[in-house]
């Protein structure tokens, strides 16, 4: 019987030995014909211990054994050991060079990237043998890798002409011609493949490539789903497939492709980074960035992932990791000038402007001609007051594209700030002729003529704003018709709503006695924490809190408070001005009285910042440490702030500046606590109108291009009489402003000393 360990042992048959040349025993031929057979057999079926076993048994009897040293060569390349692969078959080449083996020899060095030398090999197979197929696919192959593809189509020609319904030859033949552009010879290469083999996956796949190039996408798609019905799930053509219907324009098919590839290949980037330039598409935000993250976890260096992840932060409002991702890209790609415009953008929201421009300008330097970057360009150069060298860049985009809205109508903001009024209003106009629904541009001309005085078009155009959900949501929408000023109130009820910051109602509600004057009985929803204040205002009948799910009383119109002017036909010169129409709580003012004690200095309530989510906040508010050389001892100064930013803080907890909060409970204890100081000095907020409204001594501090309401180039203003105005003369430069109301506060001290600030 044999042992355990005999039995362990692949088989091997008897051969008789004979006394070799050098006295030695070796074994006859047909044992080794025998021996390899049995070796083959087995490395065919998969056995490839049994194969080794066979291979190794034929060398050690002889080691120059041509066909075990190739084979057993192939076994190690099969195993990924191509080292020994290598050696192995350029040993059994030395002893007997065979087209097999050469063309094997080649697959090796070509997977150790040395092409050139594989190419080298098949050509001494193809010397051997000039068909032999497959040298002559290996060889197209290799070159087709190069992409060296007028040469692989030459290759595949020769390798047809040998196997002229070898279906996957002409598929790689279609490839190379597709690599080169010509798309109608690769269409008939798959068109022949396809009669031979209806059903073949390549060629169907193939196809379905070559028709989404030449712009078919449709029956590019209808050949990727032949495809997928012969081999379902392949995550390659479901892939491919979902780009063709982004590029149709059916973003959600393309995400469920993108979707069933990924469940065949969890791991699949480029499923992965499209599927999250997709989900951003469909506003799918949280979901687009999840994938991003799968991306950069699998492949750190995918800089296109990175620059998408900066799309989504930005879309969700996360704009300084915006900016972190869109570095990260850059770093990856320094050329990509896509990512150099986002960044751009970015790092102006992040108000970094110099470092924006930069980016701006190395677009630009890459692609002097890429629109783009002179439009960011002109953006960030606006954000930093450079307005003639901002409407040059506009200029840039529009002597190429001028049919541009968005060119357009920043040209007109920039033309409006340089006071080309006319010019500015064209623009705009331009803007408008090219979309008619532009809302922005309708808006900006609204303010424009506004600014200006020419009431007319301007209030007209002013209701433009509805439109612009962003900023100020949907006109409300009730069964009752909206009053336009046409119809007579005579009797009847009329819901009035404020509609956007506490500034604006606080302004506009002037215009309610005059609405009640015509016989209307009027309702006022607005926000409660004017409702104190709002009820010293004549003509309002009932008050409603500006709430969601507010029960409103029955009326028979409605018009907002901003609508009003437009109503009642308001120009320049009737603006209804008559001032306090709004008044202050006798009981709180004497409060705040009591609180602040008898005064032995002028006092001045001083307002420096809004609310920073205000569009404009960056031009109108001011921070507390550069008021501070204005706050001369000659006066008191009261802070009318009820929230102090964080960077304020420290230098308001060292100053003299007396401060109050949360003790400001609502409007109605800021109109008190104005009563008690002799001149309000304020930037444009909603403070600064409660003091025009109550009639209060105000001096407000204005940026070069302010709100319309403060109108332009004047130190008055007609809307509250008493206010003096200091405007920067320079764009983003408040130096000669505080230089003004200094001397200001000077001349008062000096003129009278007493406090006089009319």
């Amino acid at each position: 019987m044999r042992s355990e360990a005999e039995k362990e042992q692949p088989a091997a048959p008897h051969a008789q030995l004979q006394p070799g040349a050098a006295g030695t025993l070796s074994r006859d031929a047909a044992w080794e014909d025998s021996v390899l057979r049995h070796a083959r057999a087995a490395h065919e079926r998969g056995a490839l211990a049994d194969a080794e076993g066979g291979y190794l048994e034929l060398l050690g009897a002889n080691p120059r054994h041509a066909e075990a040293l190739h084979m057993l060569g192939v076994l190690r390349f099969q195993d990924g050991n191509l080292k020994d692969a290598e050696t192995l078959i350029r040993q059994s080449i030395e002893w007997k060079p065979a087209p097999l083996s050469l063309a094997n020899y080649a697959a090796v060095v070509a997977g150790l990237g040395r092409r050139e030398e594989a190419l080298g090999r098949l050509e001494e197979a193809l010397a051997l043998n000039p068909v032999h197929p497959r040298a002559l696919l290996q060889r197209a192959g290799i070159l087709a890798e190069l992409q060296r593809h007028e040469e692989a189509v030459a290759a595949y020609d020769r390798l047809l002409a040998v196997a002229p319904a070898f279906v996957d030859g002409l598929c790689r033949r279609s490839a190379s011609l597709r690599a080169m552009g010509r798309l109608e010879e690769a269409h008939a290469s798959c068109d022949r493949a396809l009669t031979i083999d209806g059903r073949s996956f390549g060629a169907l796949a193939e196809h379905g490539h070559v028709l989404r190039a030449l712009g078919r996408h449709e029956d590019a798609v209808t050949s990727f789903g032949r495809a997928l019905a012969v081999a379902p799930g392949n995550a390659a053509v479901l892939f491919v497939r979902g780009m063709s219907f982004l590029e149709l324009e059916r973003p959600e098919l393309a995400l469920s492709n993108f979707n069933e590839a990924l469940a065949s290949a969890p791991d699949f980037t480029d499923a992965l980074y499209n599927s999250a330039v997709v989900l951003e598409r469909l506003g799918r935000n949280e979901d687009a960035l999840a994938r991003c993250n799968r991306v950069i976890a699998l492949d750190p260096q995918h800089a296109r992932a990175h620059a998408n992840r900066g799309n989504v932060l930005h879309n969700l409002g996360r704009i300084a990791e915006a900016a972190a991702s869109y570095e990260k890209a850059l770093e990856l790609e320094p050329d990509s000038i896509e990512v150099l415009c986002n960044q751009t953008n970015t790092l102006r929201r992040l108000d970094r402007r110099e470092a924006a421009l930069q980016s701006a300008e190395r677009a630009l330097a890459i692609d002097p001609g890429f629109l783009a970057a002179w439009f960011a360009r002109g953006r960030v150069l606006q954000g930093l007051h450079r307005y003639e060298d901002a409407l040059a860049s506009f200029d840039k985009v529009l002597a190429t594209t001028p049919e541009n809205p968005f060119a357009q109508f920043h040209r007109g903001n920039m033309l409006m700030t340089l006071r080309r009024h006319d010019e500015a209003a064209a623009a705009f106009g331009r803007a408008i002729e090219i979309d008619p629904d532009y809302v922005n541009a309708h808006c900006n001309l609204a303010f424009l003529c506004l600014s200006i005085g020419d009431f007319g078009p301007g209030w007209k155009e002013y209701e433009w704003r509805w439109k612009d959900p962003q900023m100020f949501g949907d006109l409300p929408k009730f069964a009752q018709p909206r009053w336009t000023g046409e119809e007579s109130l005579d009797g009847k009820v009329i819901l009035l709503g404020a509609e956007q910051g506490l500034g604006d109602t606080l302004q506009f509600c002037r215009y309610i006695p005059l609405v009640k004057a015509l016989g209307a009985r009027v309702v006022l929803e607005a926000q409660p924490e004017l409702r104190g204040v709002l009820a010293t205002l004549d003509g309002v009948d009932e008050f409603v809190d500006r709430k969601r799910g507010a029960v409103l009383p029955p009326f028979d119109v409605h018009c907002t408070l901003l609508s009003l002017p437009l109503a009642l036909g308001t120009e320049l010169a009737t603006i209804p001005c008559d001032v306090p129409y709004l008044h202050a709580e006798p009981e709180r003012v004497a409060r705040w009285r009591d609180k602040l004690g008898t005064p032995t200095r002028p006092r001045i309530g001083l307002v420096w910042s809004g609310n920073p989510r205000h569009l404009n906040d960056r031009n109108r508010s001011i921070s507390l440490a550069s008021l501070l050389p204005l706050m001369s001892d000659a006066f008191e100064w009261i802070s009318l702030q009820k929230v102090v930013r964080e960077e304020d803080e420290p230098i308001l907890a060292s100053s003299a500046l007396r401060h109050f909060g949360d003790e400001l409970g609502d409007f109605a204890d800021t109109a008190a606590l104005l009563e008690t100081v002799d001149c309000v000095l304020s930037v444009d907020t909603s403070v600064a109108h409660l003091a025009g409204a109550l009639g209060r001594p105000l001096w407000v501090m204005l940026p070069h291009t302010p709100d319309f309401r403060w109108l332009l180039d004047r130190e008055d203003n007609p809307w509250y009489p008493q206010a003096r105005l200091f405007r920067q003369s320079k764009p983003g430069d408040w130096t000669d402003v505080f230089e003004r109301v200094g001397h200001a506060l000077t001349s008062v001290r000096a003129a009278t000393g007493v406090a006089t600030f009319a």
